[in-house]
């Protein structure tokens, strides 16, 4: 008799964890996406600089912005002036334990960096992460937070635009 009740009651228990499994994979997600209308590029003119001191000067602030080994540039070239960059802009990937899954909470953007004489053009696009309706995410990370995130690195990238070159 013990052993049907202990039985009815690891049975009640999967039941019970199925069920909530069940209801949370069956809540409507939505992907955090950015409108043309939301701009994600800023074009500087004017600056007194040549496009080679522009070129180092962006690949010298993507260098120092990208401090996560998961921010990487994945494509440069000083001839054409273009330097390319996947960045981490939130989160982590906590490895669960040995009874618990992994949580993935990473969002990241791709930053493009062009730059001739006297111009210089960032456009930053995050990738998309879903959330559910009642607006909780495992990404804890909204998509005003993300807009925030993409000004500071704007400014950023303009401020070291700005410096002078570094003399010996």
């Amino acid at each position: 008799m013990k052993r049907f009740r202990l039985l009815s009651v690891s049975l009640r228990c999967a039941i019970a964890i199925l069920i909530a499994i069940s209801l949370y994979s069956c809540m409507s997600l939505q992907t955090v996406g950015f409108t043309e209308d939301e701009q994600l590029v800023k074009v500087f003119d004017n600056l007194p600089s040549t496009k080679d001191k522009l070129f180092l000067k962006a690949n010298d602030w993507m260098i120092r912005t990208f401090n996560s080994a998961e921010s990487v540039i994945q494509h440069s070239d000083k001839e054409d002036g273009v330097i390319i960059g996947k960045y981490l802009m939130h989160g982590t990937l906590s490895h669960g334990g040995p009874y618990s899954a992994a949580a993935d909470t990473r969002v990241y953007a791709i930053i493009d960096i062009r730059v001739k004489d006297q111009k210089a053009r960032i456009e930053i696009r995050p990738q998309d992460w879903k959330y559910d309706s009642s607006g909780m995410t495992v990404y804890n990370y909204s998509k005003q937070d993300a807009i925030a995130d993409i000004q500071r690195l704007v400014d950023s990238f303009y401020n070291s635009l700005q410096k002078k070159d570094v003399e010996f």
